[in-house]
Parts: structure tokens; sequence; C-alpha cells
């Protein structure tokens, strides 16, 4: 078992700090001394205390203090997450091949992220869909029971969702995104499930409409944007409008579809998102609102030309 005295002095080393800089005006050296060596548990005060003077979020580590190199996993995953996001899963792929030379991502509950990360791969950049079902049914079939109702299922069942979508089984790839569903439905005030939280419910927002329930669509948008209002997360939000504009259209609420749809197009005007805007594309009635007269030419224009639509 680490300890959190193990991280304080890799970060004050690395910093280039003397245990007594760290020390000042806080509390005494040798109690950093003692700290560091695992014989003094620091008080909640003392390390938010240290945090600031190290610069870095010292509880944010507590939850890797079984791994080896709590500092490694902790970058590791943000890494991954980042690349995740973005799409980019040739980066993925090469800051996975890295991570698994590390003791910690040979062990469980690590390794599970070096298996996502892999069918991932296998999904988004090879197309091998029909292996990575075969190889996330396996995977969720020998996870650990305790692990069951945690992100590393969510993930899976999102992937799982993914690649039955892509097989033009929607049943099945439904299914998979409810299990995942019933995962994070309680776990909206766990800041560690934010990002599978709005990946869940806009992967949701995607099989509702592709399974004409377009209501529930439309529940889904409307309870995922006050979610991220709550958390002051913006991140992918323009899959919202966009599905909102999509259902409203389909049940003929064509003033709501516009203002959803100007919404979707301007928040993707910002930043650079070629891959979201792909996907978005590809859905029937999105050329539709495209060519809607309450749309302005002007935005229209920009967006077609910054995303090379003709």
């Amino acid at each position: 078992m680490n300890y959190i005295g193990n991280v304080i002095k890799e970060y004050r080393c690395m910093s280039g700090m003397s245990r007594r800089d760290l020390s000042e005006n806080i509390c005494s050296e040798k109690y950093v001394y003692l700290i560091e060596k695992g014989e003094r548990t620091p008080s909640a005060d003392l390390v938010r205390l240290f945090s600031d003077k190290l610069k870095v979020d010292l509880f944010d580590y507590y939850q890797y203090l079984d791994c080896i190199n709590p500092i490694a996993v902790r970058d590791n995953l943000r890494i991954f997450n980042m690349y995740r996001r973005k799409g980019d899963f040739m980066s993925v792929k090469e800051v996975t091949d890295s991570a698994m030379n590390l003791p910690d991502f040979q062990c469980k509950p690590w390794l599970y992220e070096i298996e996502i990360n892999r069918i991932a791969y296998m999904i988004w950049f090879q197309n091998r869909y029909k292996e990575s079902i075969n190889d996330l049914n396996a995977l969720m079939k020998n996870i650990e029971p305790k692990y069951f109702m945690s992100a590393y299922a969510a993930n899976i069942y999102i992937l799982m969702s993914a690649s039955y979508q892509l097989t033009n089984d929607l049943p099945n790839a439904k299914n998979a995104v409810l299990s995942a569903h019933e995962i994070i439905c309680d776990k909206n005030k766990i800041e560690k499930y934010e990002q599978i939280i709005i990946t869940v419910r806009i992967t949701c927002m995607s099989m509702y409409y592709l399974s004409d329930e377009f209501h529930k669509v439309i529940h889904e948008g409307n309870d995922l944007l006050q979610y991220q209002y709550e958390i002051n997360s913006y991140e992918r939000i323009h899959y919202t409008y966009f599905y909102l504009a999509f259902a409203y259209y389909k049940i003929e609420s064509y003033n709501e579809a516009t203002e959803w749809f100007k919404k979707g197009i301007y928040s993707v005007m910002h930043g650079h998102k070629p891959m979201d805007v792909y996907y978005i594309s590809t859905q029937d009635v999105f050329n539709v609102l495209m060519n809607n007269n309450r749309m302005s030419q002007n935005i229209i224009n920009d967006f077609k030309e910054k995303y090379n639509l003709s």
C-alpha cells in the first residue's frame, strides 16, 4: 500500500523544494519528514495547504494510493480520457502501448482501462466490429463482480453498443446502452463519473432517435442539459443540441427544431470537431434542417466551408 507522503515527496522533489520550503508557514520541517516517511497522516487542512504550495490537487491521489506509482496511473488515465474524448484513437493506442509497461496497468482494475483502449482502437480505427463484440462480451463475462456497477463496466457497454450499432444490430445496441445507463443513473453527484455520464446519455439519445422514440430523446436531452449546467461542463453539448433538433423535427415541432439546430451549428463553429460533425451529418434530417429557410445563410455557408461540406 502506498501513502500520500510518497506523492507529496515526489512532487516536492519535482518542484525543487526542500522540506523546509514546503513546511514554511505550514508546519515543522520534521513533520513533513514524518509524513513523507509514512509515519504521520496529514490532516485535510494540511493536504489543502500542501496542494496550494505544490500546485497540484493532492486529494485527487487518494483513489490511487493502492498503486505502485500513483502519479503515473493518474497522469495516464487523464491522457486516455483526453484522447478518447477527442476521438484520437491512434494516440490512444500509442499511450496505451506505453502504459502497458507499467506494473499497475497489468493489474485490475487498471487493466480494464488497457482493454477498453485496445478494443476502442479495434472499433474506431480498424473497423473490426464483430471481433470487438466478442472481446467485449468476454471482458464483461470475466469482470470481477465488485466492478459490475463501475465506470469500467459502463465503458464496456458503451463500446458494445457502438459495435452492435455499426453491425446494424440495433436491439442489442440499445440493450447495451441501457445497461450502461443503469450503472450511471444514480451517480450524478460523483465527480469522477461526469464524463461517462455525458457519454452514456448522448448514446442513449442516439439509440432512442434510431428507435423512433423521439419523446424519449427530448426527455433525455433536457435532463442532460440540466446536468451539464449543474456541473458547468459544456463538452460535447453540440450532440444534445442536434439530437433535440432532430427529435423536435420528427414530432413536427419545427420552430423548436430550428432553434436547437442553430445552437448546434453555433456550438461546433467553436473549436474543430470534424468527426462529430461527420457523424451528425449522417442523420436523416440533417440536410433538411440545413436547408431550412429559417437558418441564416451566412452561418450555414461558414459552417460548410469550415467542415468541407457540399
